[in-house]
């Protein structure tokens, strides 16, 4: 199984001049996730185990962490900072981490940032848009962050979407000292704290923070306590992005096997934590959509297609995490190098693939 770039470069030391921990007036550990298997989580007795890529995969062991820096830039195009002048790579999450390295402070660009009298802290990483990014990096932070008693002032990005303000107003995180990154600038921070979420670094591991955050947010909106019987399928529609040209004819034939058809870009934050709430299956391809398996509650059942060209066990490792019963088949792209960001048009097995939900199916609980 090929290794995407992102876990080749968690389980190898940031290289640079400094690490955070060097900087840092102080380091708090939050808590500790520990290395466990997979296995445990898969549904079990299915024909065919060999196309799911993740069997003999392991979730990470790493410490989360809360740095308290001193006199750091941070870059906005990077979500990256510099301490002394020299980048500290390790503090990005980023593909291109010799694009970080290479990284100075630019005084034209600068906006020295005034003090606060509270907490200052970044939550973004460098694709703030993205919901998979904003959901397991952003909330676990704003948990975190919420729970002091001290004034919290945030670091943004300057577009913000209905449901990150949503996000903020469901922490009570709401304030107009908050700082809205402007595009090309940097920022000069007496004060600034990072949490490890942040750099994308637990993205493979299990957290007991992340799923306390998610928990905290069903419990927030009202969710169901209990799953109520939904099988969604999330769709990829009209994305470029692993856009699948015959998605009409699997998403038809799921139909047929009770699946209602989601599009979670349609909906408020609240709306796709409900829905997801309700569900005892859920459905589709690697992508940010299938982020949502966050507000599913335990037992349910997730299915994950996989390209070839992208094998990240990213939700594999959430669904493990919320405690959820978990399948991936991996199917065939035909592209030869590992890329997230490919706009080709994936046509699906879906012969192959509703054989799978089938089987699926059968092992629901019976009710």
């Amino acid at each position: 199984m090929p290794i995407f770039s992102r876990l080749r470069r968690f389980l190898s030391p940031p290289a640079g001049p400094s690490g955070l921990a060097e900087i840092a007036r102080s380091v708090t550990v939050l808590e500790t996730c520990l290395t466990q298997q997979l296995f445990p989580f898969f549904v079990s007795d299915l024909p065919h185990p060999e196309r799911n890529p993740f069997r003999d995969w392991e979730t990470m062991s790493i410490p989360i962490q809360q740095y308290a820096l001193r006199d750091v830039v941070l870059d906005q195009a990077f979500m990256a900072l510099l301490h002394a002048g020299c980048p500290v790579p390790e503090s990005a999450c980023v593909p291109d981490p010799e694009a970080v390295r290479a990284l100075q402070v630019r005084p034209a660009d600068v906006i020295r940032c005034a003090p606060f009298k509270g907490l200052t802290a970044s939550c973004v990483d460098h694709w703030p848009s993205n919901y998979y990014h904003w959901i397991a990096h952003t909330i676990p932070t704003l948990h975190v962050l919420s729970r002091t008693n001290r004034p919290i002032r945030l670091v943004l990005p300057e577009r913000m979407y209905p449901w990150q303000f949503e996000t903020l107003a469901l922490f009570g995180l709401t304030s107009d000292a908050h700082i809205r990154l402007q595009h090309g600038h940097q920022y000069a921070f007496k004060a600034l704290d990072h949490i490890t979420f942040v750099n994308g670094r637990a993205d493979f591991a299990i957290s007991d923070l992340s799923r306390a955050a998610y928990t905290r947010l069903r419990e927030t909106v009202g969710a169901t306590a209990e799953p109520a019987g939904r099988r969604l399928y999330i769709e990829r529609g009209t994305s470029a992005n692993r856009h699948v040209p015959n998605e009409s004819v699997l998403a038809d034939s799921l139909e047929q096997l009770g699946f209602e058809r989601i599009r979670p870009e349609t909906l408020s934050l609240t709306e796709q934590i409900r829905l997801f709430s309700e569900a005892e299956m859920v459905m589709g391809m690697l992508g940010a959509g299938m982020a949502n398996i966050a507000w599913c509650q335990p037992g349910t059942l997730v299915y994950e297609l996989v390209p070839s060209h992208h094998i990240n066990p990213c939700f594999a490792a959430m669904a493990a995490q919320g405690g959820l019963r978990y399948w991936a088949d991996l199917f065939q792209t035909g592209a030869t190098q590992e890329n997230h960001t490919d706009e080709a048009s994936l046509a699906l097995p879906v012969a192959d693939i509703l054989d799978r939900v089938q089987d699926l199916i059968a092992r629901l609980p019976q009710t």
